[in-house]
């Protein structure tokens, strides 16, 4: 599984892009992390642009696979985006310039006070 970190150490998303790739060579797991973890399903921390985000940890190898293979696509700088929630609901986001959803990549913008 991936090194667990916290909000307070995330990652710049460089790094959190060679983190990934790294996990998807080096493992054969199936899931990012415990989804039953005491630290719950915030998994993997990343800052970028002013802003906290989180890998869940029953993000999945192919929806990992697949946001990467969006990153090369994009040069290395996807376009991230959220995803329109419902009040009180995680802000999922989205990837590259048609807003898609990478299904089994669990990905989400923190926001303090939810």
């Amino acid at each position: 599984m991936l090194a667990q970190n916290t909000r307070e150490s995330a990652l710049r998303r460089e790094e959190f892009h060679a983190v990934l790739q790294n996990w998807l060579d080096q493992s054969f797991d199936a899931r990012a992390g415990e989804a039953d973890s005491h630290a719950g399903p915030a998994w993997l921390w990343v800052r970028h642009g002013g802003a906290h985000y989180y890998l869940s940890a029953a993000s999945t190898r192919a929806g990992i696979r697949e946001y990467l293979r969006l990153v090369r696509n994009a040069g290395g700088d996807p376009e991230w985006s959220l995803e329109t929630s419902l009040p009180g609901t995680r802000d999922r986001v989205a990837v590259g310039p048609d807003h898609r959803i990478v299904d089994g990549f669990e990905f989400y913008r923190h926001v303090a006070g939810r």
